[in-house]
């Protein structure tokens, strides 16, 4: 074998052997390439496994056995089928990416695997047999497939165009169809060079800039970041540095620049790098029908230079029109550069640790609104969404489904670098996209496998349950996650055989139906409670909570919370709000400014 074979699904091969049939796609004006890729790509497969190499033509010859494929447009858009009747094996599908599908789906037929990294072909050749199946398939989820996350040499800084094109075409084989980019525009990662951020009179006709700062993507030569440091390729152990052709490895969009840009030339050159790999990548995507999605944190982070830059022009960095005359310049830069289905915002990351303000709630919610008001102004080159480490405020995490258009996608990524489950908000949101991203490896622990098979499947039955139409999974490395992936995107498309309920939420742990914790984790504490007899009842406690859900008989109740800081000894350390039934009835609670450390607060 050329690779661990992952095996899942049925090969159907009966029948007596035949020699190479006809492929058949119809040739007709307008026919579909995609169609005509996907006859190719049956022919492919079917030579890398049996050895013959069968024709493509318009019609077969009379009594040969042939594999015809075609758009039917009584599937669903995404739908597909294979049908085999006497000596004839059809592929259909709602649209041409639904045959191609298909055309996948012939080749796992034959012992073919699709894994992110590559395909898992077997060694030994075997006889061609025309498949007898009779198969439909239509997707749980509209929307299912990667987001690869930057800022660690695990992840995509190191993609070329050529890997993207590899990944894409992966992605089109495990009948995923979605792939976002998250980018750092400020810190000790970044500025990253994934989203230009400046004025739209410093965009050239052809999307090029005039003007930028600094940026940089993960390099070996880069400075110290997520527990790597500056290291030359030839100091690598094991013979690791004869995989280099020089001490300096990183991104193309730095070549030649090994510890970052320098000039004001250089800056551009960085940006300008990548906007071709994204043209060049996303440009394949939409071939293939996958969705592209790219976007940078809010409230906008603007970067000092260019702070800098616009008090120069006489502009306040702070004003809400200078943030609209921002946005409108990203956006033009995207527009006029590469191919883009979805511009997504994402909540700050200390959102699922302290919670936010009402300060930091509306600075947000006005930087939406500039944001869509940017995109008006262009007539809407792209779609519009938000991601986060949350799905939303720690008030109301679905707040946002009450003020964003309803063409709006509204996402998030699990919590607790995804030991957490699903983010249960997503129920509360109706008619609009809505996309889980579970977490297909835990970042701290790069360095150890993460086998997570059953937990994508978990997330994807709870995904399905609460009505997401994306499944979509965060990751950096790509082989070694092979099971990870698998398993998520065929969650995409069937649950059943381990799923008992599909579409329904299984019952969280132990004790009455709806009556559970959602999220967070449990800790213990030793030390004796101050101002308690019961110091058992405080010595424990759940933190990073979204809530509870019990299910009381109707009426009216005293409810007493009791808190402890057992664990900080500072102020602001741990602040939270509390929300009963939808009202606030704490904002800014501070325990330990309250009470003290291991101090009963009631």
């Amino acid at each position: 074998m050329k690779n661990i074979l992952f095996a899942f699904g049925a090969i159907v091969l009966c029948g007596t052997s035949h020699a190479a049939p006809t492929v058949i796609v119809p040739h007709h004006e307008g026919a579909q390439p995609l169609v005509e890729f996907a006859a190719r790509e049956v022919q492919r497969y079917t030579y890398l496994r049996t050895g013959e190499l069968p024709p493509i033509a318009a019609e077969a010859p009379a009594g040969q056995a042939s594999i015809g494929l075609a758009v039917d447009k009584g599937l669903a858009e995404q739908a597909f089928r294979l049908h085999t009747a006497g000596n004839t094996l059809r592929i259909t599908g709602g649209s041409g990416v639904a045959v191609l599908y298909g055309a996948y789906r012939f080749a796992e037929l034959f012992g073919v695997r699709f894994m992110l990294h590559g395909d898992v072909i077997p060694d030994a050749r075997i006889p061609f047999v025309l498949p007898q199946v009779d198969e439909r398939h239509e997707p749980l989820f509209e929307h299912r497939g990667i987001q690869p996350f930057h800022d660690f040499p695990e992840g995509p800084d190191w993609w070329s165009l050529d890997d993207y094109k590899t990944y894409i075409g992966q992605l089109a084989k495990l009948r995923m169809n979605w792939i976002g980019l998250h980018c750092y525009p400020e810190g000790n990662v970044g500025p990253e060079p994934g989203v230009w951020i400046g004025l739209p009179e410093d965009v050239n006709e052809d999307g090029t800039v005039k003007w930028a700062y600094p940026s940089r993507w993960f390099a070996t030569s880069s400075g110290s970041a997520w527990g790597y440091g500056p290291t030359k390729t030839s100091d690598f152990a094991a013979g690791a540095g004869l995989l280099f052709a020089g001490d300096d490895f990183g991104p193309s969009a730095t070549e030649g620049f090994p510890a970052g840009p320098k000039t004001p030339a250089e800056n551009v050159e960085v940006f300008n790098r990548a906007g071709r790999l994204f043209a060049g990548a996303f440009g394949f995507a939409k071939r293939l029908g996958v969705h592209t999605v790219l976007g940078t944190e809010t409230p906008l982070t603007i970067p000092k230079a260019l702070q800098a830059r616009l008090r120069e022009k006489g502009l306040d960095p702070k004003a809400p029109e200078t943030l609209r005359k921002l946005y409108e310049g990203m956006f033009l830069r995207i527009a006029r550069t590469h191919p883009l289905d979805t511009y997504w915002l994402w909540t700050p990351e200390t959102w699922t640790w302290r919670g936010n303000k009402q300060s930091q709630l509306d600075a947000t919610l006005a930087d939406f609104n500039a944001a869509l008001g940017a995109l008006d102004a262009l007539d809407k080159p792209f779609g519009f969404g938000t991601c986060g480490w949350v799905l939303g405020p720690s008030q109301d995490r679905s707040l946002f489904d009450n003020t964003l258009p309803r063409d709006a996608a509204m996402a998030c990524i699990n919590r607790q670098v995804g030991f957490a489950p699903v983010e249960t908000g997503f129920v509360g949101i109706k008619n609009r996209p809505k996309w889980a991203i579970p977490w297909l490896e835990d970042d701290p622990a790069m360095v150890l496998p993460q086998l997570w098979a059953g937990r994508m499947r978990r997330d994807a039955a709870d995904a399905y349950a609460y009505g997401c139409t994306g499944l979509l999974g965060i990751h950096w490395r790509t082989k070694i996650l092979a099971p990870n992936i698998a398993a998520l995107a065929a969650a995409g498309w069937d649950q059943t055989g381990w799923n008992p309920e599909p579409g329904v939420r299984p019952k969280p742990g132990k004790g009455p139906a709806n009556d559970f914790r959602m999220g967070g984790k449990k800790a213990t504490f030793k030390s004796p409670v101050a101002g308690t007899k019961q110091d058992v009842v405080y010595q424990s406690c759940c933190y990073d909570v979204d809530g509870y859900k019990v299910r009381v008989p109707n009426g009216t109740y005293t409810v007493t919370l009791q808190f402890c800081e057992g664990h900080y000894g500072q102020v602001g350390k741990r602040v939270f709000g509390v929300t009963l039934q939808g009202k606030p009835m704490a904002t800014d609670l501070d325990v330990f400014a309250r009470a003290g450390n291991n101090t009963a607060f009631d």
